[in-house]
């Protein structure tokens, strides 16, 4: 492996790092907007799920970097030794961080709408919940408590919505 094919490898794998990293502010700019639509407030919890997002991202992509880069030693190995002419790509890391585009994509695409249809089942199965017991005060209010729990655990698993897109 020449000194030229190093560094065309090394754009390759640059410029994935790079793409990753604006396919996920992409998502972060239409969570944003979304949060906007909605009326949400946008909070640093939000954002700091786009890091954390980014994060996991990365870590993704690292651990498929270091198998792209076993995968060219030995190409580079085969090569040397003998003679093979096999190409030196990154596949693993193209793969993945095309599958990580795709994922902000699908994101990006979903519909404000359809998270505010989210909420309002819950609120129904609340209702169906409050009409079944409506003779029964403690089982209305055990659902109510159940309901309002589960909006705080998913308050604090998701925070504001901006960022769940």
């Amino acid at each position: 492996m020449n000194k030229e094919q190093l560094m065309i490898v090394s754009l390759i794998f640059a410029m994935e790092y790079v793409l990753v990293f604006f396919a996920v502010m992409a998502d972060l700019w239409s969570g944003v907007r979304k949060a906007k639509q909605r009326g949400e407030a946008r909070t640093s919890y939000g954002f700091r799920r786009t890091v954390e997002k980014l994060a996991k991202y990365y870590n993704i992509l690292i651990a498929v970097s270091v198998v792209d880069c076993m995968q060219i030693v030995g190409i580079h190995y085969l090569d040397i030794l003998y003679g093979y002419k096999l190409p030196i790509f990154p596949l693993m890391t193209f793969i993945g961080s095309i599958g990580l585009g795709l994922i902000e994509l699908k994101s990006i695409y979903e519909k404000a709408e359809d998270k505010d249809k989210d909420e309002y089942h819950q609120i129904a199965r609340l209702v169906a919940e409050i009409t079944k017991h409506r003779t029964d005060p403690d089982e209305i209010a055990k659902a109510v408590v159940k309901y309002l729990t589960t909006e705080d655990k998913k308050e604090d698993k998701h925070g504001t919505e901006e960022q769940n897109n």
